[in-house]
């Protein structure tokens, strides 16, 4: 009797594989339909079985930009609460979708509905494409029946979180940019143009200025050891990687974030604002705290925060409130733990969350204005000094013309 390898679903929607034997696929298809499993590949043959299209889905789904994904969220939104089906609303972004790995990844989410999984379940498989406040807050809109509300935060929730993202980049972004360019003119006129001046200075035997001694003597060194100077480079760029991925190094880092000149402050806004809109989405879609605090872990990567929320969970474990875990941290303001505290005895600690949220945000932007407002003028007079220093020093044996060039 043929053999038949097999990939398939429980009912719990785990990925189970294995062999069947059966007259035919048909059958084996269907013996393994009776004992509750939903097939995803059948194939004659017993070995071990590679799955190219789920390669290949996996591919697509890392292709996915965001932004198609708070589309695609938008719009099932509103379908789903203008009553169409969740079945009917995905085959109807198929259709008028032109293609792409998102369709890809919709087309393998509905086949999944169809094969009886549920969407939590379906999308959850694509942590590239749904992040897991977006997986956790379907799965608890799929148990108030208001899923598409539901989705609609999750648009929001992302368009959100690419805005902060757009912000944070467009404020170190400058200051990059512009020191990038002050280390390549000046790497230009070390390497390129101070060896051609060195040439004619020392045709003219003539007395150079110190500024312009020292400039030479670092082109020269330069110049002979850049073989020492890359690797030495390298060395130092590979260890500061390496002890970055120690405990200790993250730590540091993370601490030198939230207490930076200028971006420290940044930081502190921008943890806050995600911690807080976070929490409070997944508060009121009715996620118990101690789950919700376990996923907002994922928004706010810095071990400081992470040391945070781990005394957040013992205290609650333990019997206590979240005001006993914050009331001290350096990491949440004074009045924002006020304000928790007495929307937690209140019980409204979702809207309390949300306006701190607000308010964070508010400034945040004013942080990224007035930094990138302080930062501008910081830079060009960093690269002034930098380059204008150079050339003068190049410049000045042209000055004394009667001591260099006309001898």
């Amino acid at each position: 009797m043929p053999t038949f390898t097999y990939k398939a679903r429980d009912q719990r929607g785990v990925e189970i594989g294995g062999t069947v034997e059966a007259p035919s696929q048909l059958e084996g298809l269907r013996t393994l339909r009776n004992d509750g499993l939903v097939v995803t590949d059948i194939r004659e043959g017993a070995g071990v079985m590679i799955d190219t299209s789920a390669i290949r889905m996996k591919q697509a789904a890392r292709s996915v930009k965001v932004g198609e994904v708070v589309s695609f969220s938008e719009q099932l939104s509103i379908m789903l609460e203008t009553g169409v089906p969740l079945s009917d609303a995905l085959k109807a972004y198929m259709q008028q979708s032109r293609g792409g790995n998102l369709v890809k990844v919709v087309q393998a989410v509905s086949d999944r509905i169809t094969g009886g999984m549920s969407f939590s379940a379906s999308v959850a498989d694509f942590p590239k494409v749904f992040p897991p406040l977006a997986v956790s807050l379907i799965k608890a809109s799929e148990a108030t029946g208001k899923l598409g509300e539901m989705l609609g935060r999750v648009a929001e929730y992302i368009g959100k979180e690419v805005d902060t993202r757009r912000q944070i980049k467009g404020a170190l972004t400058y200051p990059a940019v512009m020191l990038t360019m002050a280390v390549s003119v000046t790497s230009f006129l070390v390497v390129w143009v101070l060896p051609r001046f060195a040439k004619i200075y020392e045709s003219r035997s003539a007395a150079l200025p110190r500024p312009t001694q020292i400039l030479l003597n670092i082109s020269g060194f330069v110049m002979g050891h850049w073989m020492l100077i890359i690797a030495a480079v390298a060395i130092i760029v590979g260890g500061g990687y390496a002890i970055m991925q120690t405990n200790r190094g993250r730590r540091s880092l993370d601490w030198l974030k939230l207490h930076a000149p200028v971006f420290g402050g940044i930081f502190k806004n921008f943890y806050l604002t995600r911690a807080a809109s976070t929490l409070a989405t997944l508060l009121e879609a009715g996620i118990p705290l101690l789950n919700a605090i376990e996923i907002v872990r994922g928004v706010t990567a810095n071990t400081l925060w992470s040391d945070l929320w781990d005394r957040m969970e013992m205290s609650l474990k333990g019997g206590g409130t979240l005001q006993d875990a914050i009331m001290d941290s350096p990491l949440i303001p004074p009045a924002s733990a006020q304000m928790i505290a007495a929307g937690e005895r209140a019980g409204k600690l979702p809207m309390v969350l949300d306006r701190i949220a607000t308010a964070s945000e508010k400034e945040f932007d004013e942080r990224v204005k007035t930094g990138t407002q302080l930062i501008e003028p910081v830079v060009i007079i960093f690269m002034g000094a930098m380059i204008g220093g150079i050339a003068l020093a190049l410049l000045l044996p042209i000055f004394s013309m009667g001591n260099v060039l006309a001898k």
